[in-house]
């Protein structure tokens, strides 16, 4: 893996973790979201899974303002790991491209 020196957008944002939540959808099938947690006690969501087959998931970005993370760093997300290593990066105020 390939680190980008990203730390000053992130430290700027003050992630300091992450938390996944799993959901429910209406029509049964699983979802799993992805929240930043900020220093100030707020949280952004940041990735959404959802479920495609009984054992695939689909996961995409969830940001507002995708102005906060430069399009170089949003990689397409193929897997938890992927997502888990994503949101590390993002906490540890590196940002890192797979």
């Amino acid at each position: 893996m390939e680190r980008l020196a990203e730390a000053a957008t992130t430290a700027a944002l003050g992630f300091v973790r992450w938390e996944e939540v799993f959901v429910s959808s209406d029509k049964g099938r699983r979802e799993v979201h992805y929240y930043l947690k900020r220093s100030d006690g707020c949280s952004d969501l940041a990735v959404i899974g959802k479920e495609k087959s009984l054992r695939h998931m689909s996961y995409h970005y969830a940001f507002r303002n995708r102005s906060l993370f430069p399009a170089s760093s949003l990689v397409k997300l193929k897997s938890r790991r992927e997502v888990v290593d994503w949101l590390k990066s993002v906490v540890s105020g590196y940002l890192v491209k797979l």
